[in-house]
């Protein structure tokens, strides 16, 4: 009855070993995809603020234009009044 004793708590030991090896994996892995998501988080807030930023400058550029065309128009009817 001893040795089986022995064996249960030895296989117990065993268990328990190869449990704590394996969250200790699953935690470093589960480190590296949240390094990886974190990363790939930052670079398409990145690119959506450098896409952003593009639209505002051609949306200005665009609003510019139609104000000098607005203006280029205006000059032009008064010259033909004169």
């Amino acid at each position: 009855m001893f040795q089986v004793e022995k064996a249960i708590l030895y296989a117990i030991d065993e268990l328990n070993k190869s449990l704590i090896k394996r969250i200790a994996e699953n935690e470093f892995n589960f480190g590296v995809h949240v390094a990886a998501y974190c990363e790939r988080f930052e670079r398409v807030d990145y690119l959506l603020h450098a896409l952003e930023e593009k639209i505002d400058h051609k949306a200005n550029r665009l609003f510019d234009e139609i104000k000098e065309l607005k203006l280029q128009i205006k000059h032009k009817v008064r010259s033909d009044e004169g």
